[in-house]
């Protein structure tokens, strides 16, 4: 099995990290710059919005959608247009050989590429979701516009609780949203946004704001860096610029001169 990370998108969170967590301090900042460098500058918040490619004999799964195209409700509330289609290509992949899409959760910088207009973009693909997160988003706008043309066309697959899905494991990691769920492969274990800076890691009782039950977050973060010290494999989340081990330190990551977060292999 390989993990190749796809990095949709680059941009300043629209907000400072101290509004965006209200416990940040001056000891995160000193910390974050000596052990998980290129998160936070002082331009601001740096987040990377990272899909994942797994590959390996039960086919091709790619987790999480990205921002999605110009126009789009991500790259609106970003300024910034992703780029997966064209990262796909280059790790020699088409978007209809694509076997599944993982959701680890419905939020706009997630699903962004799930749907074109009235169809699945991925037409050979089923979706992936926990019941519970289903639940949450359904009749929402960005149900409607990302999730509903997958389930008219009878692509979408809703898992309850912990399961098995082609060599993987799909772990409930509630918190940040009622369903969201994490990816358990042999490589990483890939977060999504259980944890959405690497202080989280180093701190997992430091909350966001955007986390609808705060205190089942910490949980969950603590499960995922208890599983992932464990297991002895990295955490992929979705915005940390690198992988992180479970301590919260950026593992070594290409450079490629001037090009922003090239594909790469875990």
């Amino acid at each position: 099995m390989d993990v190749t990370v796809l990095c949709d998108a680059v941009a300043v969170f629209p907000e400072t990290l101290s509004e965006a967590m209200p416990d940040w301090s001056a000891e995160h900042a000193e910390w974050t710059s000596r052990v998980a460098p290129g998160n936070v500058s002082a331009g601001g918040w740096w987040l990377h919005f990272h899909s994942y490619l797994v590959t390996g004999d039960a086919g091709v799964v790619l987790v999480d959608a990205g921002i999605g195209p110009a126009g789009g409700a991500a790259a609106e509330w970003l300024g910034v247009a992703g780029r997966l289609p064209g990262l796909l290509e280059l790790a020699g992949v088409g978007v209809d050989e694509v076997d599944a899409v993982v959701l680890t959760h419905v939020h706009t910088d997630h699903v962004g590429w799930s749907a074109e207009g009235t169809r699945p973009r991925f037409a050979n693909a089923e979706y992936v979701v926990q019941a519970s997160e289903l639940a949450h988003v359904r009749g929402g706008e960005t149900y409607e516009r990302m999730i509903r043309p997958i389930e008219d066309a009878g692509q979408l697959r809703v898992v309850d609780g912990d399961v098995g899905f082609r060599g993987m494991r799909l772990l409930p990691t509630p918190g940040h949203t009622p369903g969201h769920q994490s990816v358990l492969t042999s490589r990483a274990l890939l977060g999504g946004d259980v944890l959405v800076h690497p202080a989280q890691a180093r701190w997992p009782e430091l909350t966001y704001v955007y986390e609808l039950d705060p205190a089942l977050a910490v949980t969950s973060r603590r499960e995922v860096l208890a599983l992932a010290a464990a297991s002895g494999i990295p955490i992929a989340a979705a915005h940390p610029h690198s992988a992180l081990d479970a301590e919260g330190r950026s593992l070594p990551t290409p450079t490629t001169g001037s090009e922003v977060c090239p594909p790469y292999r875990l």
